[in-house]
């Protein structure tokens, strides 16, 4: 189908690694020679660049509720209608009314799910009792004795997932996953749920493009191992690499472990590194000056009970630095390709972990080979040529 406006659904805009994908595509589709507008429920102003107001005429939600209200529904109709709205991308808001979206106009919807499949599974089934809604002393003890066993024990929490995904699938027209093993494990999912006619060639694949590597000075790599991301421990577990650094820094006590984020879990991440007498651990907080980290970092880590395409291992890349990650979500696989530009670590075994990495940081010549495999897979990333798989997707609409 001719395409000339589209359109980007951001629940925020800007806020985190979701909106820089939405902004990376939108800047190549200005390029183009595309108008694209960002929907959004909440705006931050203040917080928007020169290139943000160049690249996006913004459209913000008129009313609170979410986009089930149904101010907000009718906003979107009439705004697709009269902005004439080719094609709309969604960036995994689930509850984004598509199927009268659809209905009402002649717009294209297309989901992208920006986490790996049945990543709300997992999600819930790590949670503490703790991280529940209002955790009352009542609501804590029916979580630990009643519902996260029912989460553990019964097929009843992929089924409620696999029945979410089902409704979404029905009311877009294309549903973009991250990588293509993410795509397979969907497709079985729902077929096997299903049947195959559930699917009917609504999904597709693409990695995220992110903003390429900044011009910089030649700097030497230093001896230093990242953690860049939010401190939370639901799916994150920085304190399992803090035990793991336990194992490597007496062997390597010129090395140093920097830690860039900020999050619920830094106070207690900081109390543990002080009891276990880690000497070279460094919490650097919220950082804006993340070329510059980069740039001197060997290794970065990650130790999640989960991801989907975590773009700070993929941004480290970029810069030559070594990904390091559990093999618990296909998208190491994809990043480090299967071991070639990255270290793939057996979940979730922290001695191989440390194991890995010490030989890692043993080995100079290791590092170098696989600094080089990770520049050249970060070159898979580049906007221009994301944008082009875009264009394809788009002509099969």
């Amino acid at each position: 189908m001719p395409i000339r406006t589209i359109a980007f659904f951001n629940w925020r805009y800007p806020y985190g690694g979701g909106e820089v994908v939405t902004f990376n595509l939108a800047r190549f589709f200005r390029e183009a020679g595309f108008r694209v507008l960002l929907y959004t429920g909440e705006l931050f102003r203040e917080k928007l660049r020169t290139l943000d107001t160049e690249t996006f005429e913004f459209r913000t939600l008129p009313a609170p509720g979410g986009c089930k209200s149904k101010a907000n529904e009718e906003f979107l109709i009439e705004s697709i209608r009269q902005e004439k709205v080719d094609v709309v991308i969604v960036q995994g808001v689930m509850e984004f009314p598509g199927t009268v979206i659809r209905q009402a106009t002649s717009c294209k919807v297309i989901f992208c799910l920006h986490n790996q499949p049945f990543w709300e599974v997992r999600l819930l089934r790590g949670q503490k009792a703790s991280q529940i809604p209002h955790p009352t002393l009542a609501r804590r003890i029916e979580y630990l004795l009643l519902r996260k066993p029912l989460y553990w024990l019964t097929p009843k929490l992929k089924k409620r997932t696999l029945k979410s995904y089902a409704r979404l699938l029905r009311s877009v027209d294309k549903c973009v996953l991250l990588c293509e093993e993410y795509r397979r494990d969907f497709n079985a999912a729902l077929i096997a749920r299903y049947g195959p006619e559930i699917i009917q060639g609504k999904t597709a694949a693409i990695l995220n493009p992110l903003t390429p590597a900044l011009p910089g000075p030649e700097t030497e790599k230093q001896k230093r191992v990242l953690y860049v991301g939010r401190l939370v421990h639901t799916h994150k577990r920085v304190d399992r690499l803090l035990k793991i650094w336990r194992r490597v820094e007496p062997r390597h006590p010129d090395w140093q472990l920097q830690i860039v984020g900020e999050g619920e879990e830094r106070e207690r991440l900081e109390r543990d590194a002080a009891r276990y007498g880690l000497a070279n651990v460094r919490f650097l907080g919220y950082r804006d000056d993340m070329p510059a980290i980069y740039r001197e970092a060997s290794v970065i880590c990650l130790t999640s009970n989960f991801e989907g395409l975590p773009m700070s291992l993929m941004e480290g890349q970029q810069y030559g630095v070594i990904p390091v990650s559990f093999d618990s979500y296909a998208g190491i696989r994809e990043i480090a390709r299967n071991g070639q530009a990255g270290v793939i670590v057996p979940a979730f075994s922290l001695r191989k972990y440390a194991d890995r990495l010490n030989k890692l940081l043993d080995n100079p010549e290791a590092q170098e080979q696989l600094r080089q495999q990770a520049l050249l897979a970060a070159k898979r990333y580049d906007p221009q040529l994301i944008g082009q798989e875009w264009l394809r997707l788009f002509e099969k609409l």
